[in-house]
């Protein structure tokens, strides 16, 4: 499965909204905060409110034989890449350098320099904290960066009218919480949703060290499938929907998940939540099973006749292509696809 300025601002007044729980649904929801400077409001976090042993910026720094070679902050870290596989790379002896290498057959992390306590990814408008896992990763995809960049930019401004509903996201398949910060960041509600409860914690980790740990997310330790499935039957709706679904998985349940099966039913249901008259909907996915060409076909075949959106204005507003990393000689590391829409029913 599949995260500048000097100050900060609320963009008006302290706003206080209530959010419906429902029983067994966990929601920190005491104040909202509307964000005018993103970028501001995370380095100022930084500086004030949770220092990071260690804290930076990602860098893809070489690539090939299976592997890639990344710089998360201030450490430099070797890990299998299937995507690297067929390629040879460019510096090989930088690679001696990785201070945390991952032992694919062994399943384990070696480590030349302790892990820091506390490290901390700059992802440009928020931070995520990062430690490595027992299965190679850190708790962020760095592939993701345009499209949590793009959650940010396309967020239409928030009314600040007390009779205004507060405008709800839902990250399914959320993992650590990277695009549930990105939406939270620029004042949407969230509902972030992952079957694991480990990385629904981490969620938490994050949203605290944002400075959003008084922001409306609700954490739910859920089955994406079913949750949606109840969150139909309740008619809820939500302005943005963003999904990161397995190639394939087992429920909590031991249900078994196959993208090019049952991806469509689930995007079926995700359209019957997003708010008619706008809203975003972005989906990646990491299968040769299924790609860009499939997701958009279903959207401009389905979105016209279920939410009343006409064909002109999906094709103008859907957008396509390949989640990719660039390294210091110009080569692309590909990740996956990515499809993403962006409606306003007064837009042209």
């Amino acid at each position: 499965m599949r995260g500048g300025g000097e100050a900060w601002a609320r963009r008006g007044a302290s706003t206080h909204s209530k959010v419906n729980v429902i029983p067994g649904e966990v929601a920190s929801h005491s104040s909202l905060l509307y964000i005018s400077d993103a970028k501001a409001h995370a380095h100022k976090m930084i500086e004030n409110q949770r220092p990071f042993s260690e804290l930076g910026p990602y860098e893809l720094v070489d690539f090939g034989n299976g592997r890639k070679l990344e710089r998360f902050a201030t450490r430099l870290l070797d890990r299998p890449s299937p995507a690297a596989d067929g390629v040879r790379p460019k510096n090989p002896s930088l690679w001696n350098q990785a201070q945390s290498v991952f032992d694919k057959r062994g399943k384990q992390w070696l480590h030349r320099r302790r892990w820091a306590e506390s490290i901390g990814l700059d992802c440009d408008g928020f931070v995520m904290p990062i430690q490595p896992t027992p299965f190679g990763h850190v708790g962020v995809f760095p592939e993701q960066f345009q499209n949590w960049r793009w959650l940010q930019e396309t967020t239409p401004p928030i009314q600040q009218a007390p009779s205004q509903a507060v405008r709800q996201g839902l990250n399914l398949f959320g993992y650590t919480g990277a695009s549930s910060m990105a939406m939270a960041t620029t004042g949407l509600a969230v509902a972030h949703v992952d079957a694991a409860k480990p990385n629904v914690n981490a969620a938490r980790d994050a949203a605290t060290a944002n400075g959003l740990s008084e922001h409306p997310i609700r954490y739910l330790v859920d089955d994406a499938v079913k949750f949606v499935a109840r969150e139909v039957r309740r008619e809820r709706r939500y302005d943005t929907i963003v999904l990161d679904p397995p190639a394939y998985g087992h429920s909590p349940k031991g249900k078994t998940w196959r993208l090019e099966r049952d991806l469509w039913p689930l995007l079926d249901q995700c359209i019957e939540l997003i708010e008619p008259d706008r809203f975003r909907l972005l989906v990646t996915g990491h299968s040769p099973q299924v790609d860009a060409p499939d997701v958009v076909d279903y959207l401009k075949n389905e979105l016209p006749s279920q939410a009343g959106v006409s064909r002109t204005k999906v094709a103008k507003g859907i957008e396509s292509g390949r989640l990719t990393i660039q390294d210091p000689a110009g080569r692309h590391l590909d990740f996956g696809f990515y499809v993403r829409i962006a409606f306003e029913s007064s837009s042209t």
